[in-house]
């Protein structure tokens, strides 16, 4: 249990947070003391850090009981938007870093832990629009394993014999690459390119298989540190497309531009504009 479940436990009113009086916090302290003859999950040490919080951190406390995303998230519940107060629009992200750093920190890890492992990427990109918000470690945690998992990937689909498909289920899975985004470099942007080029090869040769075909699909979503790559990934896309409505249309050879053919010149294109960017510097 940590201090927002505790919160919730104790049914505290989220919109009277930043009006608590000294009699409101011993009224709590009561109340918790109540709560923890008939509860034996709630620990001493929890109890104390969101007596701290609402004597010392009332601002930071609000942030969070304020915001449906924060507070669902910490508290392990669900709720709809009408079960809050107005949000804190203006905040300051350094101290809400140091608030969830002292007594959630362990939460957000295991949060994103257990979402990874169950490679439900869209839950942790629900909630990045308060990555701001987010203590350095547990983002460079996360940063640290999403790296594992496209290494996983790569190591997979480059070992000897044919690559094991059912082990690396979220390489198709556009979610991962939205959020692999969120810590887009020059170290990851390398490795999506070593992705790229085996999976377009693998496509290149057999363009009837649905994994490789939605892998180049799903790539679309990963937003580069170097934007040359991100229009590759786009043209990567269409090109498939453009090959789907080739393969969809009659079996005659016709006149115009097929899809594989439209793959290889997106590449050379960019191929091209990347060298020219380079012998500008």
């Amino acid at each position: 249990m940590n201090i927002i479940e505790l919160f919730e436990e104790l049914k505290i009113d989220k919109s009277n947070v930043l009006l608590f009086s000294p009699e409101d916090i011993i009224r709590v302290e009561k109340q918790i003391n109540v709560e923890k003859r008939i509860n034996a999950d709630i620990d001493v040490n929890v109890a104390n850090n969101l007596i701290l919080a609402l004597k010392e951190y009332r601002e930071e406390l609000y942030f969070i009981v304020s915001s449906r995303i924060l507070y669902n998230l910490f508290s392990k519940k669900n709720y709809s938007r009408h079960n809050f107060p107005a949000p804190q629009r203006e905040y300051d992200a350094a101290k809400i870093q140091s608030f969830i750093s002292q007594f959630l920190n362990d939460d957000l890890v295991l949060f994103f832990d257990q979402n990874l492992s169950q490679n439900k990427f869209d839950y942790i990109t629900d909630i990045f629009d308060f990555k701001d918000c987010f203590p350095e470690d547990a983002l460079f945690q996360l940063n640290k394993k999403l790296n594992g998992k496209l290494d996983f990937i790569l190591t997979n689909l480059t070992q000897m014999g044919s690559a094991n498909m059912s082990a690396i289920p979220y390489a198709e899975y556009r979610s991962f690459y939205v959020l692999v985004s969120y810590f887009s470099s020059v170290e990851m942007d390398s490795k999506i390119r070593s992705l790229v080029n085996i999976v377009s090869a693998r496509y290149n040769a057999n363009k009837l298989s649905d994994f490789y075909m939605t892998c180049i699909m799903s790539m679309q979503g990963y937003v580069a540190y170097d934007p040359y790559l991100t229009d590759i990934l786009v043209g990567n896309r269409e090109a498939v497309l453009a090959n789907n409505t080739d393969n969809g249309s009659s079996s005659d050879n016709s006149s115009g531009i097929s899809g594989k053919t439209i793959f290889f010149i997106i590449l050379a294109l960019v191929k091209m504009m990347v060298l020219f960017s380079k012998c500008n510097h």
